[in-house]
């Protein structure tokens, strides 16, 4: 069976940037592959809240359509946040082969990328609960593996990703060296 790949971590952190190129890269192996972009996803199945329960309806849609892939023996690739622990434990237990990978990224470095003007947008109140900033993001305590953004350059980053992945298909990501630890949790509220 094909891994799930699930990439997760604050908005802006890199998220989709290297999961389209693990996409591209599997792709041009051979590998039937499926990107599911969690932005995407929720505009195109119609989940507009933000609330924590509406976050959870929608990872909750994003892993069973996952499933679905896989079950097809695709590779499914997810980029979306994901931001309660909670989802993250169910996805251990409903996915088989399930690979988690923190897409971590300091605030200030997101606060200057700010590439969908989320965080300034939050700065003015104009957008409520943005995890890590106005609603929780609880550090993963059991991903895979951890990838600093912010402290690494993009090929570094997709490397560690596509490395991750192959060890994956191949069945021997038991035997990578652990990685650095996770940071603790992050709550709110974090003034901009």
């Amino acid at each position: 069976m094909t891994p799930v790949i699930w990439l997760l971590g604050l908005s802006g952190s890199g998220k989709t940037t290297l999961g389209s190129l693990l996409r591209l890269y599997l792709e041009g192996r051979g590998q039937a592959t499926t990107l599911l972009d969690g932005d995407r996803f929720r505009r195109e199945h119609g989940f507009h809240g933000f609330r924590p329960e509406d976050r959870r309806r929608n990872i909750d849609a994003l892993r069973d359509a996952a499933a679905r892939e896989q079950a097809l023996g695709r590779v499914c690739i997810v980029a979306a946040i994901t931001p309660y622990a909670d989802m993250r434990r169910k996805n251990r237990e409903l996915l088989p082969r399930y690979r988690e990978v923190w897409v971590r990224c300091g605030l200030a470095t997101l606060l200057q990328r700010d590439t969908k003007g989320l965080y300034s947008a939050a700065a003015q109140g104009r957008v409520d609960r943005l995890s890590g900033v106005s609603d929780a993001f609880d550090a993963p305590r059991e991903a895979h593996a951890v990838i600093d953004t912010d402290r690494r350059t993009l090929a570094e980053c997709y490397e560690l990703l596509r490395n991750l992945t192959l060890d994956a298909l191949e069945g021997q990501d038991e035997t990578r060296p652990a990685l650095p630890p996770a940071r603790p949790v992050l709550r709110p509220c974090i003034a901009l």
